[in-house]
């Protein structure tokens, strides 16, 4: 059997690298963790590989270049891939190495794998996963089962905790593979890359691949609020979301980069509203007398919490009264939008130490006292944090809205929506904003 070969030495990175390209194309990988390394073997190995997939720096050193020149002299002519920022001339490159789905594709098209092969491969009704992948995840979104001979006996229920000590006994008694029905291998593969990009350490990425990694644990953290709600597990992930929101924001001199950057890596509108909404409430806070990091992770986290009850991006778009009776919603789920905020406050009550006063301004943050509704003329009764988030939100959904928008046409669009002072002086402080 011919192998891939993969220069890479994160083992997070690694280890959903080795599923995916094992689920999708059926490939099977061997791992080495420098350009060295890959070199030694494949002195003796090289006639065993059909694909080599390598970062291109590990650390300091310039693993891709230094691999693609040890194949020249040796001429070997192997296809290359590689992944990561930084261009290597005549292969294929791949800049975001959490882009998975840009490396399956130029994977088959090195292999000259169709996508109707893809789509037409056998698979066995009770498809294998490595025992190991169960060690990323504390539940499985799919049943599990242990195979007995010919058959395959439930060993796991979906979405059921595994009992603890559970994955590590299966290993000590020797059983390596444990299965799945072949309908549910995309959602489960789906599902552990996930958590195992969450896992990433975020100070070990780019900037492209922090902007992916926050994406991808932002969508996991919803389906796990949908599933279990408010507990120690969803809380820490929320944390780091968070977290790694604000440093982004602070790290980001100016919007238009960041926007970009947003952009070119495809963010969803959920996380691009949240990271450019914390990004110019920080700018406000900065501006004004009484900001500080108090308020800094109070902004942050109403930004980060304020759509929680709402299910989709359209209905996170939608910023009126006639947006939402004009939107093809059900009346069920107008409802809702009707009522997020008012949701979404009553909600994050739930999460432990949460700062003081959130679940107030996140029920204000359309305009309305009780979160029902969106308002077309703000009150005198806002909170001044209110003011500014909603001041910050609108500043957003103008520039999301599109991103060729001066600064003078937004404030000139804030000053029509906004005409109290109590608003026009935390519309003036983003007249510095380095757009």
């Amino acid at each position: 059997m011919k192998l891939t070969l993969l220069v890479e030495n994160n083992p997070e990175i690694e280890s959903f690298y080795k599923l995916n390209l094992h689920t999708w194309l059926g490939l099977e990988t061997v791992t080495q963790n420098s350009s060295e390394a890959a070199s030694k073997y494949l002195e003796t190995q090289s006639e065993n590989i059909n694909l080599i997939i390598v970062r291109c720096h590990i650390g300091k050193a310039q693993t891709a270049k230094k691999l693609m020149a040890d194949l020249k002299i040796k001429a070997l002519n192997i296809p290359v891939i590689v992944i990561g920022p930084g261009v290597v001339p005549e292969v294929v490159c791949v800049p975001n190495s959490l882009e998975i789905k840009i490396l399956i594709k130029a994977a088959a098209a090195a292999l000259n794998i169709t996508a109707k092969e893809m789509a037409a491969k056998v698979v066995s009704d009770y498809f294998p996963i490595p025992v190991i992948y169960f060690k990323a995840i504390k539940r499985s979104v799919c049943p599990v089962y242990l195979r007995n001979n010919e058959r395959f006996n439930l060993s796991n229920e979906k979405l059921i905790d595994f009992k603890p000590g559970f994955i590590d006994d299966l290993l000590a008694n020797g059983i390596q593979t444990l299965y799945i029905d072949k309908m549910d291998r995309l959602d489960f593969v789906n599902n552990v890359t996930a958590e195992l990009i969450a896992a990433l350490r975020m100070e070990d990425l780019s900037e492209d691949e922090n902007i992916s990694a926050i994406d991808t644990s932002i969508e996991l953290l919803s389906k796990k609020l949908l599933l279990m709600g408010i507990n120690e597990e969803t809380v820490g992930l929320a944390k780091k979301n968070i977290a790694a929101i604000s440093e982004t924001a602070k790290r980001n001199k100016q919007l238009s980069k960041l926007l970009e950057r947003l952009t070119s890596n495809k963010a969803s509108y959920l996380y691009k509203h949240t990271q450019i909404l914390t990004y110019v409430s920080f700018h406000i806070i900065h501006n004004i007398d009484w900001g500080n990091s108090e308020q800094e992770e109070k902004i942050s986290f109403i930004a980060f919490f304020h759509d929680l009850a709402l299910e989709n991006e359209e209905q996170c778009q939608i910023h009126s009264t006639h947006e939402l009776k004009n939107s093809t919603l059900s009346d069920e789920k107008k409802t809702l939008v009707e009522k997020h905020a008012q949701l979404s406050a009553e909600y994050i009550t739930k999460f432990p130490h949460a700062p003081m006063g959130a679940d107030q301004i996140i029920r204000q943050h359309h305009g309305q006292l009780h979160g029902l509704g969106f308002s077309d003329n703000y009150g005198a009764n806002m909170t001044p944090m209110a003011i500014v988030f909603i001041v910050a939100e609108e500043f957003t959904r103008m520039i999301i809205a599109n991103p060729d928008i001066t600064l003078e046409e937004i404030l000139k669009e804030l000053r029509v929506v906004f005409t109290t002072n109590r608003f026009l002086k935390f519309v003036e402080k983003l007249e510095t904003i380095l757009v």
